[in-house]
Order: C-alpha cells, then structure tokens, then sequence
C-alpha cells in the first residue's frame, strides 16, 4: 500500500511557501510515495467560536466528531486524518504563522485530543457505542516549514513554535521542522530547496520506522523534544526554566562558558509532543473519573505508544 503524504500550503498559492513545499512532496514521490497539495488560502476557513459540539459529539458515543459550522474546515480535517504523513508550510507574518492556519489548529485541536479519542473509544466499545474512525485513533507523522521574509530569525521567532501546534493535540510525531527565514534571499533559495527536498525523504523513510527509531535530522533545538529555541524563566529567579511548547522543565548551565538547558528523562516524558504527556492531560482535566478502567486504558496505551 503507497505511503500517503499530504501537503498543506498555508502561502499564497504561487508563493515560496509552496515551492518549498512542492520540493519536499517531489522528492517524497520520487521515493514512491503517494502525495497531494492542497492550497488552504482556496479554502474558507473561519475562527472556532467555541460552542464545544465537537466534545459533546465526541462524549455522546453514537456519533463522528465534527464541527457544526459550514465551512471548508471538514473536508480538509478528513484528508489530514486520511493521511499517514503531513508536511504543513505557512508564511510568518508578524512573528508568527498566519491567520489561516490558526483557524485550523484551533477546531482541529481541540476536537482531536490523542488520548481522549483513545478512552472514548474504548468506552463506546464496552458500553455499545459507535466505534470512532480510526483514522482519528492512527498515527500521523508531521513535518514543519515556516517561511519568513526576515534576513534575521529573531524576525520569525513564533514560526516554528506555532506551527508545533498544528500536530499537538492528536500527537503527531514530528520528524523535521525547516525555519526558512530569508526565504527571498538568492543565496538561501538553494540551501532551503535542497533542505526542502530532505525532509521530504526523510518522511517517507519515517514512514516505515516505529516512533522510536525515527531520528531527528533538522537543525536541534534547545528543548530535544521540540527543538524550539524559546524558553520561559522562572519569575522567582531560579535556574529553572521551561519549555513553552512541549511543557517540561530544565535546568540552565554554564558548560565550558556556553549557556545551555538541561532535562531529565523523565521531564522528557512529560513532553505535550509525547503520547505519555498528553495521558497527563487526562488527568488534569477531571476526565479520569468518567472512565472506570481508566488504569487499564493508561496502560493499554502506554504499551502501545511506539505504534501511534
């Protein structure tokens, strides 16, 4: 069965967002993957306004989730839940990535919780519901190119950590994120194509690997679980930091007169990009005691993450 990777051009449709994204989809099929593009800027999609139906829909048990506004928002929910792979690219515009791809993220997110889909499937199964698609339950690999204009990255410092939300709630695994700031510069167009045309490989060898063989190619971050460069100080003033992506905590050194962040393994398993901190989420939400077997779904799960 073809590896299907979709490609989400959240640029003007002739802009360099999509070139670097049809690099990456081209170098992909070249490794016998099956690829579409969709441009979302053809696409009407409008803000959440927040009346929770998806949730209801999602702990009523007799239904799909969906949203209730009538916009272009679903069809393209249902290719991203489709496909095994995404490879999302959106333009920076003041620091962060454009409006259209928030729009998404926020009904998408929200509404396709990893975990929570995972519980309320198994209760809809043991209480004679109907069984959730399972193309909202499988895994999906992701992969990030935020393009800037800026010659300078502190002019596109949201890029990339905002786009990281794209995948969060339904725990995409990321495989490579590309911050192709100077995106208009000659002398950066082939180094980024080039780039461009890695990841698209690299995905499509991600493909065939658990979640835990997958190794990371793309220029490392600070945090090693998101490879974002943004930390948060402790306001006390301690040494303490934390990630505001992934939401783990380090520790600020000095090592060889170079300042760099320390995390343990187990604030690493605490990551919001892992499936082990999203079953925290679970609980922080109240929604343990919905679910009678809910140690039995923990470790259900927990057993099956290298898989999802």
């Amino acid at each position: 069965m073809a590896k299907k990777i979709l490609g989400l051009n959240f640029g003007r449709v002739n802009g360099n967002c999509k070139m670097y994204l049809t690099a990456a989809l081209e170098a992909a099929k070249a490794e016998g993957a099956e690829v579409e593009l969709i441009d979302t800027m053809k696409l009407k999609i409008t803000h959440c306004i927040g009346c929770g139906a998806c949730s209801r829909m999602l702990q009523g048990g007799k239904e799909q989730i969906s949203c209730i506004q009538k916009d272009d928002y679903e069809p393209l929910a249902d290719a991203v839940l489709a496909a095994d792979a995404i490879i999302v690219a959106a333009p920076v515009y003041v620091l962060q990535p454009t409006g259209q791809l928030m729009n998404f993220v926020h009904r998408f997110g929200p509404a396709h919780d990893k975990a929570y889909m995972l519980f309320e499937n198994e209760l809809r199964k043991e209480t004679g519901g109907v069984e959730l698609n399972p193309d909202c339950l499988k895994r999906h690999l992701v992969s990030y190119i935020s393009v800037g204009g800026a010659t300078t990255p502190n002019w596109v410092s949201y890029g990339i950590p905002g786009m990281n939300l794209f995948g969060m709630s339904i725990n995409m695994k990321v495989v490579d994120q590309l911050n192709a700031y100077g995106s208009y510069q000659p002398d950066r167009k082939e180094m980024l194509l080039a780039e461009s045309e890695r990841i698209g490989r690299h995905m499509v060898e991600a493909m065939d690997q658990k979640t835990s063989e997958i190794k990371w190619e793309s220029e490392p971050g600070v945090c090693p679980s998101c490879h974002c460069n943004e930390m948060t100080i402790d306001p006390n003033g301690s040494t303490r930091v934390s990630c505001p992506i992934c939401g783990i905590y380090g520790e600020i050194k000095i090592v060889d007169g170079k300042l760099k962040v320390e995390f343990t393994e187990a604030e690493l398993r605490r990551s919001r990009l892992k499936f082990t901190g999203v079953l925290e989420h679970q609980v922080e939400q109240g929604r343990k005691d919905r679910y009678p077997n809910f140690d039995r779904y923990v470790e259900k799960f927990t057993a099956l993450q290298d898989e999802m």
